[in-house]
């Protein structure tokens, strides 16, 4: 599934729930992008290295606030997708090569106010991702193929919330996604995805 279809699947589902929850003020939708940064790396077992370089991330999702004691309140991301694309990939021999990755992990979002309009949070979740994973052809000389293995991923982060009024807000939010090895671009297990977008209050 492309990521056009992904968005315009997860929209009517997003504000569906939205408008089911209109009138309490406990649920957000938020919509965030930042930087994608794939550094460059070469294929295990090989002299092949693959470049990368910094392109855009987005983020899509649904929150629910499901406790709240006093002025913190506990949230639940039901619907996070989060995707990545490098703006330039190339490799040092040819082939198909790809280092895009789409991260689905629902979190725990806890929420602290600050001040009048001011909230920091932090997030924990566990979820599933599909990162692309170049590898060599078994030719002689190999050329390069991409697969996009799915991966057990854990994401932690948090952030700073900055109410404008009662149904917007500005948001910071940085999100660290850990998982396999040299996966999607990144050459280690921590994808860290710096963000910023806007939240609706619902």
């Amino acid at each position: 599934m492309t990521r056009n279809c992904l968005h315009a699947l997860l929209f009517p589902t997003l504000f569906a729930m939205g408008a089911w929850a209109q009138g309490y003020q406990n649920s957000d939708v938020f919509f965030l992008a930042g930087p994608s940064l794939a550094r460059t790396q070469v294929i295990g077992g090989s002299n092949v290295t693959l470049y990368g370089s910094t392109g855009f991330s987005d983020a899509i999702g649904y929150g629910h606030q499901v406790m709240r004691e006093s002025a913190v309140s506990l949230w639940v991301e039901f619907f996070p997708i989060v995707l990545t694309v490098p703006a330039a990939e190339t490799a040092t021999i040819p082939g198909s090569i790809t280092l895009t990755s789409e991260i689905y992990v629902p979190s725990a979002r806890l929420m602290v106010p600050v001040a009048s309009r001011i909230s920091v949070f932090g997030a924990l979740g566990a979820g599933f991702g599909e990162f692309s994973n170049p590898s060599l052809t078994s030719d002689n000389p190999p050329d390069l193929k991409t697969t996009e293995p799915g991966h057990f991923v854990v994401g932690v982060g948090g952030g700073v919330d900055f109410r404008l009024n009662r149904l917007f807000s500005i948001r910071v939010d940085v999100r660290d996604y850990i998982t396999g090895r040299n996966l999607g671009g990144v050459a280690g297990r921590n994808h860290l995805l710096p963000m910023l977008g806007v939240a609706f209050h619902f």
